[in-house]
């Protein structure tokens, strides 16, 4: 499966469960990777180039689709009927002001297309990925913990709150703490938060 098939896959799912039915999951198989390969491969001829915010903007067309048929259309749903001809052909000829309610509908979920951007943008070569949960600190968070010391110790010795830490989550100072990550690293507290977001989409 291509790289950029796996980002469809992806935000695809993430769409439906946000907008549709939480506890839905693509189908799986070779025939699958390859019907969404082909879809990439179609755009690709079409547009020359698929970027991330054509990702975006097909992933959105096609499950605003889905949702106004409703979760009771999701038995009768297969992959073809957002990844087949029909529906790439209704992608490339989509009229440009049918982005207008597309964000509209989007919003209705708190979501923007800056939103899934982030979502699926490539973090591996993020320079403050790493930093995402820096496990190692874990170990200075815990002297101290929820006391004003440990509070102040944290604060410079730290990159501060993370929702991938346990000792985080436990500590009573977490909730001023979050802010004040927000407000002294403000990239850093956005990748956290985003990719803790994802993982909890995916594990549903």
């Amino acid at each position: 499966m291509q790289e950029k098939s796996k980002l469809i896959s992806r935000l695809f799912v993430l769409l439906v469960r946000l907008s549709v039915q939480s506890t839905f999951a693509m189908p799986g198989g070779r025939l699958a990777e390859k019907q969404i390969d082909d879809a990439l491969d179609y755009l690709t001829k079409h547009y020359g180039e698929v970027g991330l915010e054509r990702i975006v903007d097909y992933c959105v067309c096609q499950v605003r689709q889905i949702s106004e048929y409703g979760a009771d259309y999701l038995p009768k749903w297969k992959l073809p009927h957002s990844f087949g001809i029909k529906a790439l052909t209704r992608f490339v000829t989509r009229k440009p002001g049918q982005k207008y309610y597309e964000d509209r509908w989007l919003a209705n979920f708190n979501l923007t297309r800056e939103d899934l951007l982030r979502e699926i943008e490539d973090r591996s070569v993020h320079p403050l990925f790493r930093f995402i949960y820096p496990d190692y600190e874990d170990s200075t968070k815990r002297r101290a913990l929820s006391t004003e010391v440990g509070y102040y110790i944290c604060g410079v010795s730290t990159l501060l709150w993370t929702p991938f830490s346990s000792v985080c989550r436990s500590c009573v100072k977490s909730k001023a703490c979050k802010v004040r990550t927000q407000k002294l690293y403000p990239e850093i507290y956005r990748l956290r938060v985003a990719e803790f977001k994802g993982k909890e989409v995916q594990n549903g």
